[in-house]
């Protein structure tokens, strides 16, 4: 079934109405929802709701959002009642009544064929548990043509699982509409047509209804033949500059899409979400701290750059099956090879155990450089070692400067910008031989410790190349198409200003 696109309008008069239902429609909108609840005086002058279907030429949904379900309209019981039921003689084609509002006028339509078709809605008014949303949706399908539920979204997981449900429905050739609210719940409404939704809500640019709205253009272009959808899976996703480096890469190849970051908590990464993702449709998923081990525990084949780190940070889906690649390797040669650093014969420090870390020993190892590992946690560096044939060396002992190093690696988290982790995780007896540092973190393009290896005069470089170049490779992998990494590199710029 077809997924329209609804362009919510909320406007507060009529020649509002009339501007933006223009606007909608002109931009890609197959109908619009006229918001009543924002129409000033509407309670006290019911021929304004004539005046507000005559305002839209097109096919429109009337929707008086009570106070209880986030809109603005106090009316409630008897004149509630009373003013919906002339709405439902005022020519719209659809008419949204609410489960609980609503209930008994929504009975009294009950086997009615003629007038508008009926959306039965229900409001979360904060994150709910898949139970409590496929119960409400239940409901709203057996009382409407449309069911319809919206529940904020706390985080990625939330999304997952209403889209979960979403495809739970379809299964069922139900007629439905589920969203979730918020920038989390935003992959609800990207892979709308993917969940089975008959409707997804869209605004013009600047004036959404509700929280996490796309605007109705790229709403539009999302739902046509060829779209690339993209997400980033991450805990967490704010300080991440990958969106408008990816969409610049879109661009740049002509493609229509969207890059979407997903916060996922770790108890939320698991080989049913992921799959979710790329049944709804996403063209390809990016993987960051703290979950690229996950993502190779839960694939079921890996590339050799997968393979070598034991870390995943891109996956596709091909035939059926989770693939796994790490283009965290590409993209640190590519750093290596921009700043000329000489890797052969030269021991190399790695500070950290995770999957950039993975990736770091194993360039440096097939660049010919004798590799040693060292964290706070011992445990990590061993397995870490295990797996990559590398040296671990106590943390205690690489900060107090016992052996020197040629190069050292910040793999850790540590000095993003925005973070509890926003330091220093170089001690000044790592940079008693004066190595090259080179800091993986990007955000921001010079940390503290890239100062601290500056002042103690060493060369320091940050991790933006890295991140551009797995990018790059990411983009190619997902899409076919080998982007211009410097339109890349401009837009992440940009994004660190």
């Amino acid at each position: 079934m077809m997924t329209l696109v609804v362009a919510s309008l909320v406007e507060r008069g009529i020649a509002g109405v009339t501007r933006s239902s223009k606007k909608a429609f002109a931009a890609g909108a197959d109908l619009v929802e006229v918001r009543l609840d924002h129409i000033r005086g509407l309670e006290r002058k019911t021929k304004l709701l004539e005046d507000a279907r005559s305002a839209v030429d097109g096919p429109a949904i009337a929707t008086l959002r009570s106070a209880r379900e986030g809109g603005l309209s106090r009316c409630t019981g008897a004149s509630r009642a009373r003013l919906l039921a002339t709405v439902l003689d005022s020519g719209f084609e659809y008419v949204d009544l609410e489960l609980v509002a609503d209930r008994k006028l929504l009975e009294s339509r009950s086997g009615v064929s003629s007038g508008p078709k009926m959306i039965g809605s229900y409001h979360f008014r904060r994150p709910a548990t898949r139970s409590e949303i496929r119960k409400q949706l239940e409901r709203a399908c057996e009382a409407a043509d449309i069911g319809k539920v919206a529940a904020p979204c706390g985080h990625a997981s939330h999304a997952v699982a209403i889209a979960d449900i979403g495809l739970e429905f379809s299964k069922k050739k139900r007629g439905f509409a589920v969203m979730g609210m918020g920038i989390q719940g935003q992959l609800t409404r990207a892979r709308a047509n993917g969940i089975g939704s008959e409707l997804v809500y869209a605004s013009l640019p600047g004036s959404p209804a509700a929280p996490g709205q796309l605007d109705i253009a790229l709403q539009s272009n999302l739902l046509r033949r060829g779209a690339v959808v993209l997400g980033l899976i991450g805990h967490p996703v704010t300080h991440s500059i990958s969106k408008p480096m990816q969409e610049a890469a879109l661009r740049s190849a002509g493609l229509k899409g969207m890059y979407i970051p997903l916060d996922v908590p770790p108890g939320g990464m698991s080989r049913g979400a992921v799959t979710t993702l790329f049944e709804i449709g996403f063209s390809g998923l990016n993987v960051t701290i703290p979950h690229k081990k996950k993502a190779f525990d839960i694939c079921d084949a890996h590339r050799p750059s997968a393979t070598s780190t034991g870390a995943v940070n891109t996956l596709r889906w091909t035939k059926g099956k989770l693939v796994g690649e790490n283009t965290d390797v590409h993209g640190l040669i590519t750093l290596i090879d921009a700043k000329k650093v000489c890797t052969k014969g030269v021991d190399s420090l790695v500070i950290g155990a995770g999957g950039a870390a993975r990736a770091a020993c194993r360039v440096l190892l097939d660049g010919g450089s004798g590799v040693t590992v060292a964290t706070r946690r011992d445990g990590r560096a061993r397995a870490l070692a295990r797996y990559c044939g590398v040296k671990t060396e106590p943390f205690s002992s690489a900060s107090a400067g016992t052996n020197n190093y040629g190069i050292v690696v910040n793999a850790t988290p540590v000095g993003t910008r925005g973070t509890r982790l926003e330091g220093v995780n170089i001690p000044e007896g790592m940079l008693e031989g004066k190595p090259v540092f080179i800091d993986l973190v990007y955000n921001p393009p010079v940390t503290k410790s890239m100062k601290l290896a500056r002042d103690r005069g060493c060369i320091a470089h940050g991790g933006l190349e890295m991140l551009v170049g797995q990018g790059a490779e990411s983009f190619r992998i997902w899409t076919g198409c080998t982007p211009d990494p410097s339109v890349m590199r401009t837009a992440a710029r940009r994004a660190l200003i």
